[in-house]
């Protein structure tokens, strides 16, 4: 009779703020009344990185094959899994299109090596929703961004990319060229750990890459009532 695998539950959430820029992950594990949480932080990565390395870190966590329920507010991560994408770019040689190469390869690749060790579900949760655990995940990834002591994401390799600053709206999207046009984000709750928040964001209608600008960054005060410019 074939032996039944543990049912565990993960948790997990990424942060890059700005984004490319510091990040981290939070991982919690559950197995019956089991815990385990998991962060780190890294000196320059992206949300995405950080959101799909947060749940490679949990699979690869487990020291047997398990029944395997992940929850991750993040749709890049869950939707490329669900649909099926990730396969795709794998049987490809790691090719999104026949000129474009899969972004975050280099992560996906192992997370196909963990993920193929378990029967895995990925769930969707919305963040900020008053989700217990998905909060603390948040709450680590937050805190493990913010830490003194990051890591290099070795994988992450922007190259001349990384030298170029969006600053103003108008100018055009460094991935497709759009003009980039101003947005103000939704107000959140300020996360534990939180020194800083942005108060306007460039946004790319043609490819929706976002991109946070220094001069919008704005300091918490310690009453959290009022904000003043960072210089």
């Amino acid at each position: 009779m074939a032996t039944e695998k543990p049912n565990v539950i993960i948790y997990t959430d990424g942060a890059a703020e700005p984004n490319p820029g510091p990040g981290g992950y939070g991982v919690v594990l559950l197995f019956g009344k089991h815990r385990k949480e998991l962060s780190a932080g890294f000196e320059l990565t992206t949300n995405n990185r950080m959101e799909l390395l947060a749940v490679i870190i949990g699979l690869e966590a487990l020291k047997k094959s398990c029944t395997v329920t992940v929850y991750s507010d993040s749709k890049y991560v869950v939707d490329s899994v669900e649909n099926g994408s990730v396969f795709k770019w794998q049987s490809n040689n790691w090719m999104r299109t026949k000129s474009e190469r899969a972004k975050n390869s280099d992560l996906w690749q192992r997370f196909i090596a963990a993920y193929e060790k378990h029967s895995v579900s990925l769930k969707w949760v919305p963040g900020h929703h008053g989700i217990s655990e998905n909060e603390r995940c948040d709450q680590l990834a937050a805190e493990a961004t913010q830490s003194n002591q990051k890591a290099s994401d070795v994988g992450y390799n922007p190259g001349k990319m990384s030298k170029i600053t969006h600053t103003q709206p108008g100018e055009p999207c460094r991935g497709c060229g759009t003009a980039l046009i101003k947005r103000t984000p939704k107000r959140k709750k300020r996360k534990p750990g939180q020194s800083y928040y942005f108060e306007w964001y460039l946004f790319c209608t043609g490819c929706k890459a976002m991109y946070m600008v220094e001069s919008a960054k704005r300091e918490y005060d310690a009453d959290n009532s009022m904000f003043s410019d960072i210089n």
